[in-house]
């Protein structure tokens, strides 16, 4: 199936999961919506040296928001159902929503859109972003009705508006680590999956009782590291490509002006803004392009 068949089935499965758990209460929708408004960008902003297409984009996001939540949804009322709520919050849950995400990012590694660790990361916060948005509806939905949509709001949307990508974050940068080392992918999922369960667990563990909320000093420390190491694999990525791009301008005809700016995310914002916007889509392509191809000559 081609990528946009596979994304109009999965927008339509999103469309209806959201439909369905926000029928009572629209306004769950909006508030969910604006959770992403200062979320999304984020990972857009780790994005810029070599831009995603829109339609893997968007295909990330909906595999979280539409297959993934629909097949942990139904997983966690069995287990709620024949293994009770506590079980179902510690142990289900956790496993079959990392899972289901995980798996997001391995379709997109398997149609050759992850080139780096900071790939990996970035197509998890796509997954883990759909697969919050929707769960921020439900979240948000039950509020409203209950009255206790201010205290939900600040715990989801604002102190913790990243826990999904942060418990799948591992698994995308191990996945990126092994397209660039030629490893088993899967073995690399398995691997962030062993720590993004248990960091799942421990955090919903954190809502049963008051005294377990002392883990949560040790996720603001992990999720501080893992920023830092984001914003250095940004900045690795975006030196290489400056330092070794030229070793392809023969083969990419790339030109001198080209060779002046690939790297430099600044002057090659300049540069889209300047052109027609009938050329910025072709510029970035070729920029992706090229930048992608630089990348992998680590392998």
């Amino acid at each position: 199936m081609k990528v946009r068949k596979w994304l109009v089935l999965m927008a339509l499965l999103a469309t209806l999961t959201v439909a369905y758990l926000a029928w009572e209460t629209p306004m769950a929708i909006l508030f969910a919506v604006a959770t992403l408004s200062y979320t999304f960008p984020i990972f857009i902003w780790l994005d810029r040296l070599e831009p995603e297409p829109r339609a893997m984009r968007w295909n990330a996001f909906l595999w979280g928001a539409g297959v993934s939540t629909i097949v942990a949804s139904t997983f966690n009322d069995l287990t709620t159902t024949f293994l009770g709520g506590t079980l179902a919050l510690i142990i289900g849950g956790p496993i079959i929503e990392e899972t289901m995400k995980v798996l997001g990012i391995l379709s997109a590694a398997k149609r050759n859109h992850v080139d780096s660790s900071l790939d990996g990361a970035i197509y998890a916060g796509y997954v883990a972003l759909g697969f919050a948005s929707v769960e921020n509806v439900i979240y948000f939905s039950s509020a409203i009705s209950e009255n206790e949509f201010g205290v939900t709001f600040v715990a989801r949307g604002l102190l913790s508006p990243l826990a999904h990508p942060y418990f799948s974050v591992f698994a995308g940068i191990f996945i990126g680590r092994s397209v660039l080392a030629g490893r088993s992918r899967k073995v690399a999922a398995l691997k962030g999956l062993i720590i993004g369960i248990p960091l799942h667990a421990a955090w919903n563990t954190m809502t049963l009782n008051p005294v377990f909320a002392v883990l949560i000093l040790g996720h603001i420390a992990l999720f501080v590291v893992i920023v830092v190491k984001l914003k250095k694999m940004r900045r690795r990525e975006i030196e290489f490509v400056r330092s070794n791009v030229a070793r392809l301008a023969f083969i990419h005809n790339i030109s001198p002006l080209e060779l002046e700016i690939f790297g430099d995310l600044k002057a090659t914002r300049q540069m889209r803004r300047a052109l027609p916007k009938k050329d910025r889509r072709a510029f970035e392509e070729r920029r992706s392009q090229i930048t992608r191809q630089t990348l992998r000559l680590t392998k």
